[in-house]
């Protein structure tokens, strides 16, 4: 497109996760001092100009400018959509609706991919953000006649110290789980990047401890509940993101299948997803948290057996990934909402902005491993098609451990069967 390497490319979305992660933790703060309407607005803004930018760009920078805009918009809009549920939605419905709000970010990693091809083929790459402008314009009226404020905003005073020892944790933290997926990546540019960032995270704690004013409110992570529950919901986002990296790339490198023709054998899956997420949440409401979370991690946990028991093929592979979408779609958004809703109504912005930010370094740390073990093991093997079988069972192998692991976080959370 601009005739420049690979490694320079993927800024494009580095830098996006790397502006959105780190402003999704201060979306508590923002909720406490500015109206929910306000930073609605400064979303939709950002978002529309970082579209704009990027559709008109004739220069890489442009474009990752447009980028960045863009990223600004999904670390403010992302917690504020599940806080707006939370305060506005009445709690005999929270479950589905909480359902929808999942559905648009899980769907998304599946429905990219097919988008991305047919405007690729058929229309010139501006074209992949122009055609979204109708929509952002939709959207930000549709949230003008929708979004109330039910709190009170309140003047609170910024704890800068904080705010940039937090920022630069992040980013450095970040960093260094992308490299990770980096071929180019080394230990020279890896340990000071985990060194930065074991540091500037050690002083943010030590810095929040004893203040008034802190960006979160820490004394969550002494939640035994809200920390099993919210280890549950990265592990499987950590699951989710390896196998939307793993079956579309298995089925081109090992399969021989185009891109295009990958992205839609995956389709079903998301189709699944989309259904599913919104009678998950209506199970929810009507019955118990325990059965469709619990109902989740089971299917999710036989899929993986599965997997590590068969030989893959197209057609398994599909299955698979049905199954596992699923048992996705029954735990993981309600395992949120019944994590938030058990909070103090004071608390769950700060465990919101929580559970966003581990949702970011988790899709992050799925796409890391998985990629890695397959190029691990594709280099110690000399065989592309030898590695990437062997890579493909030894992720499953894990995965399985994982949602095994998931399971037991599920039924401890769960024992006493307490709706909210």
């Amino acid at each position: 497109m601009f005739a420049i390497p690979i490694s320079q490319i993927q800024w494009l979305t580095t830098g996006y996760m790397l502006v959105s992660t780190s402003l999704i933790p201060f979306g508590s703060f923002f909720l406490k001092r500015f109206r929910v309407i306000t930073l609605f607005r400064v979303s939709c803004l950002s978002f529309l100009a970082g579209t704009l930018i990027a559709g008109y760009a004739n220069s890489f920078q442009w474009v990752l400018l447009g980028r960045l805009c863009q990223g600004i918009a999904d670390g403010i809009a992302l917690p504020l959509m599940f806080v707006t549920i939370l305060n506005q939605v009445a709690q005999k419905k929270v479950g589905t609706f909480m359902g929808i709000g999942s559905l648009v970010i899980a769907f998304a990693p599946a429905v990219g991919p097919i988008y991305g091809g047919i405007i690729q083929d058929t229309l010139n790459w501006h074209f992949l953000f122009i055609i979204l402008v109708p929509f952002i314009i939709a959207a930000w009226v549709v949230g003008e006649l929708s979004i109330k404020q039910t709190t009170p905003v309140r003047h609170v005073a910024f704890d800068a110290r904080g705010g940039f020892f937090l920022a630069i944790f992040l980013t450095t933290a970040l960093m260094f789980v992308v490299n990770l997926t980096a071929n180019s990546s080394s230990v020279k540019w890896n340990l000071p990047l985990l060194g930065v960032a074991c540091l500037s995270g050690m002083i943010f704690l030590h810095s929040e401890k004893n203040k008034s004013n802190q960006l979160l409110a820490l004394s969550l992570f002494k939640n035994k509940q809200f920390v099993r529950l919210l280890s549950a919901f990265f592990l499987l986002q950590f699951s989710s993101l390896s196998m939307s990296y793993l079956i579309p790339n298995v089925l081109q490198i090992l399969f021989h299948q185009s891109p295009s023709l990958a992205g839609i054998l995956v389709a079903p899956a998301a189709v699944i997803d989309a259904l599913l997420s919104v009678a998950a949440g209506m199970i929810y409401d009507k019955a118990t948290p325990r059965l469709p979370i619990i109902s989740g991690c089971v299917v999710i946990g036989l899929t993986f057996l599965y997997a590590v028991l068969i030989t893959p093929d197209i057609s398994r592979l599909i299955v698979i990934y049905m199954f596992f979408m699923v048992g996705l779609s029954l735990s993981y958004s309600n395992i949120m909402t019944f994590s938030l809703s058990q909070l103090a109504v004071h608390l769950r912005n700060d465990g919101n902005a929580i559970y966003m930010t581990a949702q970011s370094y988790s899709a992050a740390v799925g796409i890391a491993i998985s990629s890695s073990i397959i190029s691990f093991m594709q280099a110690q093997r000399g065989n592309v098609l030898l590695g990437t079988r062997q890579g493909l069972e030894i992720n499953f192998l894990i995965l399985f451990l994982v949602a095994v692991f998931t399971l037991w976080l599920c039924l401890v959370s769960l024992k006493n069967n307490v709706h909210p």
